[in-house]
């Protein structure tokens, strides 16, 4: 596998091939711009790979396990493989990976009107940001098996994505929750807003923005400190449940 290298119209090909592929085969996946997914999906677009990129390399000669899933806990990173530390010392046929996609970035990627990319090559459709992010987990699984350890980082790993699918950067641009929020809401870490709690109104301002809003409001009681000396607490709320409070 270390020594498979293709130019880019053959992985621009392969990759239209496997996208051709993935649609017969899948029952969720038939679009570009898909809306539903399933773990199965990944094992299929995981075979595909195989065979079509790596020469069938896992299918002949991997005696390990590969878990692939969705999730929906990750929220920075679009991707993420993980693998025992003692990788070295075990056994082909104990060795076990496992590769979890965010669902939060595909579920993301059209509420942001902006070019997304992922490995510095842009991610036209859902599928595109899927492919891209499976390209480089794949690396991770590759460059455990070689070197038994892995970061997108170092160079070995920057020459084996490059050479295999192409990617110039170990980073992706897609839409994350925060993003996604901030855009869908308006609102923005240091708005001063105002929400309903317990039969009360609280006025405060956003701290960060994730899934929900940190809030903090200032309180005397608050176990909070800010620069000047004066109490806050601190709040996790919905997005929906924020009002802006100019």
């Amino acid at each position: 596998m270390i020594d498979i290298k293709y130019d880019s119209e053959i992985i621009k090909n392969k990759r239209e091939t496997i996208k051709k592929q993935l649609f017969e085969r899948s029952i969720n996946i038939k679009t570009d711009n898909f809306s539903k997914i399933e773990d199965n999906d990944l094992y299929i677009l995981f075979e595909l790979y195989d065979e079509i990129f790596l020469c069938s390399w896992f299918k002949d000669n991997f005696k390990g396990k590969i878990i692939l899933k969705l999730s929906k806990q990750l929220s920075r990173a679009a991707g993420n493989t993980k693998t025992s530390k003692c990788i070295a010392e075990m056994k082909p046929e104990d060795i076990k990976f496992e590769i979890k996609i965010s669902l939060n970035h595909l579920a993301n990627f059209n509420k942001v009107d902006r070019i997304k990319y992922v490995g510095g090559i842009e991610a036209a459709s859902v599928l595109d940001g899927l492919m891209l992010v499976f390209e480089h987990e794949i690396c991770h699984v590759i460059e455990f098996l070689i070197y038994h350890k892995s970061s997108c980082s170092k160079k070995t790993f920057k020459n084996l994505i490059f050479n295999i699918f192409g990617h110039v950067e170990s980073t992706h641009k897609l839409i994350g929750v925060k993003e996604a929020n901030m855009s869908i809401f308006g609102m923005r870490p240091g708005d001063n807003v105002k929400f309903m709690a317990e039969g009360r109104t609280y006025n405060g301002f956003i701290q960060k923005i994730n899934t929900r809003a940190t809030v903090m409001c200032f309180d005397e009681r608050g176990r909070y400190i800010d620069e000047f000396g004066r109490r806050l607490t601190k709040f996790y709320v919905p997005l929906e449940s924020l009002m802006k409070d100019d």
